[in-house]
């Protein structure tokens, strides 16, 4: 009993304290707003902007290359001669191929 009697006074000559830890506790840990998934969801979000800047960046660079298409025919007899491997009738076309990409 005295044990618990010390308890008792323990917490009433510190309540100020005792509220502050609570309160710490439950906004920074234990809430479903804490600060520990605020860290998390910032995380997210900074993964997220750096995608969306990657995909803003191929998408600027892939409008480029089809404005270059639409204008230039020349470019559309490269695109096709590199990527598609496709020649004249009166040429042949060697692809010379790494041991590393097979």
């Amino acid at each position: 009993m005295s044990r618990l009697n010390t308890m008792w006074n323990l917490i009433c000559r510190n309540k100020y304290w005792f509220a502050v830890i609570v309160f710490v506790l439950l906004v920074g840990v234990l809430d479903e707003n804490s600060f520990w998934n605020r860290y998390g969801h910032q995380m997210a979000i900074r993964d997220l902007k750096s995608e969306i800047r990657m995909y803003t960046e191929r998408y600027e660079h892939d409008t480029e290359r089809f404005l270059e298409l639409e204008k230039d025919p020349a470019a559309i007899k490269k695109i096709a001669r590199e990527r598609y491997f496709m020649k004249v009738e009166d040429e042949d076309v060697f692809v010379f191929v790494d041991g590393e990409d097979e």
